[in-house]
C-alpha cells in the first residue's frame, strides 16, 4: 500500500468525520466537529493497521486484518455513553451516541478502502439526521401539541424549581431542557430553552397566561416562543 493510498483513506475518513459533526455541532450537541473527525480518523488509522500489519507479516501469521477494527465497534460505544445525558424524565444524547457509533463504522469502511460504502454510508446518515428529524418534528405535531420557551435568567436552580411548580397549575408537563452558561464581568447569565407538553385532556391551555407568569419570575427574561 502507497503512501498516497494512505493519506486517501484517513483524509475521507476525516471528511465523513467532519460532515457528519458539522450537523451535530450545529445542534449544539455534545459530540460536534472535532469529537466525529477524531472517532472517524482513530477508526481508519486502526483498520490501516490491520492491513498494514498483515502485508507485514505475510508469511509468519495468518492474522485476520479486521481483528482490531472489530474492537472499534465496541470499545466506541464507551465514548457514546458519554455524550447521553437524563434530565428528569427525558433522556437526551441518544442520537449523539449512535451517530459517533456510526462514524467509527464509516472511518473503518474508509480505512479497508471500502470507498462507496464510506460515501453511500454518510449520505444516509446525513439524511437520517436532517430530512428524517423534520419527518419526525412533522409527525408529533400530529399527535402532540406543546411549547417552546426561550428565555434567560441569572439563578439557575431558583428558575428551575419555580417553573416545575408553574407548569401543573396550567395543565403543562416539562418535558426538556437545553441550559447554556455565558459569563459575563459581574455575573453569570443562563440561557435556558425549555420544552412543554400540554395534557390532551385539557380542553383549552393559557398558553398566554401561563409564558406571562413564567416572565414575571424575578431575573427572568423571556427571549422567544413558539409553538411545536
Amino acid at each position: 500500500m502507497t503512501i498516497i493510498e494512505i493519506c486517501l483513506r484517513i483524509l475521507l475518513a476525516m471528511a465523513i468525520g467532519g460532515i457528519i459533526g458539522w450537523e451535530r455541532e450545529n445542534s449544539n450537541r455534545p459530540a460536534g466537529l472535532r469529537t466525529h473527525m477524531l472517532v472517524a480518523i482513530g477508526a481508519a488509522v486502526v483498520m490501516l493497521m490491520g492491513e498494514l500489519a498483515l502485508d507485514k507479516y505475510v508469511g509468519i501469521t495468518t492474522m485476520d486484518p479486521t481483528r482490531l477494527g472489530a474492537q472499534v465497534i465496541t470499545g466506541v460505544g464507551f465514548l457514546g455513553a458519554g455524550t447521553i445525558m437524563r434530565e428528569g424524565p427525558t433522556v437526551r444524547g441518544l442520537t449523539t451516541a449512535a451517530s459517533l457509533w456510526a462514524v467509527a463504522c464509516l472511518g473503518l469502511a474508509a480505512g479497508g478502502g471500502f470507498y462507496e460504502a464510506a460515501a453511500a454510508g454518510t449520505v444516509a446518515i446525513i439524511l437520517t439526521l436532517t430530512i428524517f428529524e423534520y419527518l419526525e418534528k412533522r409527525f408529533r405535531k400530529v399527535k402532540y401539541k406543546g411549547l417552546r420557551v426561550e428565555m434567560e435568567c441569572t439563578d439557575l436552580s431558583s428558575t428551575l424549581v419555580r417553573l416545575k411548580k408553574i407548569a401543573p397549575c396550567y395543565d403543562v408537563i416539562l418535558n426538556d431542557l437545553d441550559i447554556a452558561e455565558q459569563i459575563e464581568e459581574d455575573r453569570v447569565v443562563y440561557h435556558v430553552t425549555s420544552r412543554f407538553g400540554f395534557n390532551k385532556s385539557s380542553k383549552k391551555i393559557d398558553k398566554d397566561g401561563f409564558t406571562s407568569e413564567i416572565a414575571q419570575l424575578e431575573g427572568v427574561c423571556i427571549t422567544k416562543i413558539r409553538d411545536l
